[in-house]
Protein backbone atom coordinates (compact mmCIF):
# COMPACT_ATOMS: atom_id res chain seq x y z
CA UNK A 1 0.00 0.00 0.00
CA UNK A 2 1.54 3.27 -1.19
CA UNK A 3 0.68 5.57 1.66
CA UNK A 4 0.33 9.47 0.25
CA UNK A 5 2.67 12.10 0.79
CA UNK A 6 0.95 15.25 2.73
CA UNK A 7 0.85 18.10 0.50
CA UNK A 8 3.15 20.56 1.43
CA UNK A 9 2.29 24.16 2.47
CA UNK A 10 1.69 26.72 0.50
CA UNK A 11 2.95 29.82 1.58
CA UNK A 12 1.39 32.83 1.23
CA UNK A 13 2.14 35.27 -1.58
CA UNK A 14 3.31 39.28 -0.12
CA UNK A 15 0.81 41.78 -1.54
CA UNK A 16 2.53 44.89 -2.37
CA UNK A 17 1.55 47.24 -0.73
CA UNK A 18 -0.13 50.76 -2.91
CA UNK A 19 1.19 53.90 -3.22
CA UNK A 20 -0.22 56.97 -4.42
CA UNK A 21 1.40 56.98 -7.83
CA UNK A 22 -0.23 56.64 -10.99
CA UNK A 23 -3.33 57.48 -9.98
CA UNK A 24 -6.47 58.24 -11.88
CA UNK A 25 -9.54 59.98 -11.42
CA UNK A 26 -11.96 59.97 -14.37
CA UNK A 27 -15.15 58.65 -15.55
CA UNK A 28 -15.41 55.24 -16.57
CA UNK A 29 -14.19 54.80 -20.84
CA UNK A 30 -15.44 51.71 -21.30
CA UNK A 31 -17.39 48.14 -20.95
CA UNK A 32 -14.55 46.88 -18.95
CA UNK A 33 -14.11 50.34 -16.63
CA UNK A 34 -18.14 49.96 -16.34
CA UNK A 35 -18.17 46.18 -14.67
CA UNK A 36 -15.39 47.58 -12.29
CA UNK A 37 -17.19 50.52 -10.88
CA UNK A 38 -20.11 48.26 -10.64
CA UNK A 39 -18.31 45.86 -8.39
CA UNK A 40 -17.13 48.64 -6.42
CA UNK A 41 -20.22 49.94 -5.76
CA UNK A 42 -21.27 45.94 -4.55
CA UNK A 43 -18.57 46.62 -2.31
CA UNK A 44 -19.99 49.65 -0.67
CA UNK A 45 -23.39 48.01 -0.41
CA UNK A 46 -22.01 44.91 1.35
CA UNK A 47 -19.79 47.31 3.37
CA UNK A 48 -22.73 49.29 4.26
CA UNK A 49 -25.00 46.31 5.48
CA UNK A 50 -22.74 45.58 7.74
CA UNK A 51 -21.41 48.76 9.19
CA UNK A 52 -24.99 50.28 9.49
CA UNK A 53 -27.28 47.27 10.07
CA UNK A 54 -29.60 48.18 7.93
CA UNK A 55 -30.32 47.19 3.87
CA UNK A 56 -29.16 49.57 2.21
CA UNK A 57 -31.31 48.91 -0.86
CA UNK A 58 -34.19 49.44 1.10
CA UNK A 59 -32.69 52.63 3.07
CA UNK A 60 -31.65 54.18 -0.47
CA UNK A 61 -34.08 53.16 -3.54
CA UNK A 62 -32.39 55.04 -5.91
CA UNK A 63 -29.34 53.04 -5.59
CA UNK A 64 -30.98 50.07 -6.63
CA UNK A 65 -31.49 51.57 -10.05
CA UNK A 66 -28.05 53.33 -9.99
CA UNK A 67 -26.69 49.56 -9.71
CA UNK A 68 -29.43 48.06 -12.72
CA UNK A 69 -27.77 50.33 -15.00
CA UNK A 70 -24.81 52.42 -14.10
CA UNK A 71 -23.75 53.54 -17.34
CA UNK A 72 -27.30 55.55 -18.13
CA UNK A 73 -27.85 56.45 -15.08
CA UNK A 74 -24.38 58.14 -15.08
CA UNK A 75 -24.30 59.50 -18.61
CA UNK A 76 -22.49 62.53 -18.34
CA UNK A 77 -25.77 64.93 -18.43
CA UNK A 78 -27.77 64.74 -14.81
CA UNK A 79 -24.65 62.53 -12.96
CA UNK A 80 -21.58 61.48 -13.51
CA UNK A 81 -19.21 58.32 -11.66
CA UNK A 82 -15.48 58.76 -11.32
CA UNK A 83 -13.55 55.78 -10.81
CA UNK A 84 -9.98 56.14 -9.14
CA UNK A 85 -7.25 54.24 -10.39
CA UNK A 86 -3.74 52.98 -9.36
CA UNK A 87 -1.89 51.77 -11.86
CA UNK A 88 -5.18 50.94 -13.56
CA UNK A 89 -6.28 48.63 -10.36
CA UNK A 90 -9.93 49.93 -9.26
CA UNK A 91 -9.74 51.18 -5.78
CA UNK A 92 -12.54 53.46 -5.62
CA UNK A 93 -15.46 55.67 -6.48
CA UNK A 94 -17.18 59.15 -5.95
CA UNK A 95 -19.93 60.10 -7.72
CA UNK A 96 -22.07 64.18 -8.64
CA UNK A 97 -25.38 64.76 -9.18
CA UNK A 98 -25.95 68.03 -11.31
CA UNK A 99 -29.36 70.27 -9.98
CA UNK A 100 -32.68 68.61 -10.18
CA UNK A 101 -36.23 69.21 -9.29
CA UNK A 102 -38.16 67.32 -7.24
CA UNK A 103 -39.24 66.84 -3.58
CA UNK A 104 -35.89 65.24 -2.41
CA UNK A 105 -33.62 68.51 -3.66
CA UNK A 106 -32.42 71.03 -1.26
CA UNK A 107 -33.36 74.54 -1.62
CA UNK A 108 -30.14 74.96 -3.37
CA UNK A 109 -30.76 72.17 -5.75
CA UNK A 110 -34.16 73.50 -6.42
CA UNK A 111 -32.88 76.69 -7.94
CA UNK A 112 -30.38 74.75 -10.14
CA UNK A 113 -27.20 75.63 -8.10
CA UNK A 114 -26.44 72.91 -5.75
CA UNK A 115 -24.82 69.73 -6.83
CA UNK A 116 -24.89 66.41 -5.10
CA UNK A 117 -22.05 64.88 -4.06
CA UNK A 118 -22.43 60.78 -3.42
CA UNK A 119 -21.29 57.23 -3.40
CA UNK A 120 -17.18 57.95 -2.22
CA UNK A 121 -16.19 54.65 -2.00
CA UNK A 122 -12.10 53.23 -1.46
CA UNK A 123 -11.61 49.71 -0.93
CA UNK A 124 -9.86 49.38 2.56
CA UNK A 125 -5.87 48.29 0.57
CA UNK A 126 -6.25 52.01 -0.74
CA UNK A 127 -7.23 53.94 1.97
CA UNK A 128 -4.94 55.86 3.89
CA UNK A 129 -3.27 57.34 0.69
CA UNK A 130 -5.06 60.71 0.67
CA UNK A 131 -7.27 59.31 -2.33
CA UNK A 132 -10.49 60.14 -0.49
CA UNK A 133 -9.02 63.89 -0.54
CA UNK A 134 -8.52 63.72 -4.35
CA UNK A 135 -11.99 61.93 -5.09
CA UNK A 136 -13.69 64.90 -3.36
CA UNK A 137 -11.30 67.36 -4.91
CA UNK A 138 -12.19 66.03 -8.51
CA UNK A 139 -16.08 65.71 -7.46
CA UNK A 140 -16.29 69.61 -6.48
CA UNK A 141 -14.10 71.09 -9.41
CA UNK A 142 -16.96 68.54 -11.44
CA UNK A 143 -19.45 70.95 -9.62
CA UNK A 144 -17.78 74.00 -10.55
CA UNK A 145 -17.67 73.12 -14.06
CA UNK A 146 -21.33 72.58 -14.01
CA UNK A 147 -21.77 76.41 -12.69
CA UNK A 148 -22.75 75.02 -8.91
CA UNK A 149 -22.39 77.23 -6.16
CA UNK A 150 -22.63 74.44 -3.83
CA UNK A 151 -22.30 71.07 -3.36
CA UNK A 152 -24.22 68.75 -0.58
CA UNK A 153 -23.79 65.29 1.08
CA UNK A 154 -25.06 63.19 2.87
CA UNK A 155 -23.98 60.99 5.63
CA UNK A 156 -23.90 59.27 8.77
CA UNK A 157 -21.92 59.64 12.23
CA UNK A 158 -20.26 57.24 13.95
CA UNK A 159 -19.43 54.35 11.50
CA UNK A 160 -18.60 56.98 8.81
CA UNK A 161 -16.14 59.28 11.18
CA UNK A 162 -13.21 58.49 8.95
CA UNK A 163 -15.54 59.81 5.67
CA UNK A 164 -16.72 62.86 7.67
CA UNK A 165 -13.46 63.93 8.87
CA UNK A 166 -12.28 64.05 5.23
CA UNK A 167 -15.63 66.00 4.41
CA UNK A 168 -14.82 68.51 6.71
CA UNK A 169 -11.47 69.43 6.27
CA UNK A 170 -12.56 69.75 2.77
CA UNK A 171 -14.68 72.65 3.65
CA UNK A 172 -17.84 70.87 3.98
CA UNK A 173 -20.20 71.86 7.44
CA UNK A 174 -23.38 70.53 8.63
CA UNK A 175 -26.16 72.30 7.59
CA UNK A 176 -29.95 72.05 8.34
CA UNK A 177 -31.19 72.05 4.92
CA UNK A 178 -31.16 68.37 3.56
CA UNK A 179 -32.87 66.26 1.78
CA UNK A 180 -33.49 63.11 3.73
CA UNK A 181 -33.28 61.45 0.77
CA UNK A 182 -31.71 58.46 2.82
CA UNK A 183 -33.87 56.73 5.27
CA UNK A 184 -31.63 55.88 7.92
CA UNK A 185 -31.92 57.43 11.53
CA UNK A 186 -29.26 59.72 12.48
CA UNK A 187 -28.01 61.22 9.01
CA UNK A 188 -26.74 64.59 8.66
CA UNK A 189 -26.37 66.79 5.85
CA UNK A 190 -23.20 69.03 4.95
CA UNK A 191 -22.56 71.17 2.27
CA UNK A 192 -19.87 73.67 1.15
CA UNK A 193 -19.41 76.81 -1.35
CA UNK A 194 -17.83 76.15 -4.85
CA UNK A 195 -16.64 78.57 -6.78
CA UNK A 196 -18.15 78.13 -10.58
CA UNK A 197 -16.68 77.88 -13.61
CA UNK A 198 -18.06 80.52 -15.93
CA UNK A 199 -18.24 78.69 -19.68
CA UNK A 200 -19.35 81.69 -21.49
CA UNK A 201 -15.80 83.56 -20.94
CA UNK A 202 -13.24 83.56 -23.68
Amino acid sequence: MITPLPNPPVPALPVPALRAENVEIRPPADPIDWLEATALLHDYVEWLRAAVGVEPLDAQPALRRELADLAGHYDGRRAVLFLATIDRLAVGTIAVRYPVDGPTASAAARAGTAAELKRMYLRPMARGLGLADRLVDRAVASAGSRGCTTIWLETLPGVMDPALAVYRRNGFVETADGSRSIGVDGIVTLERTVTPVDRTAG
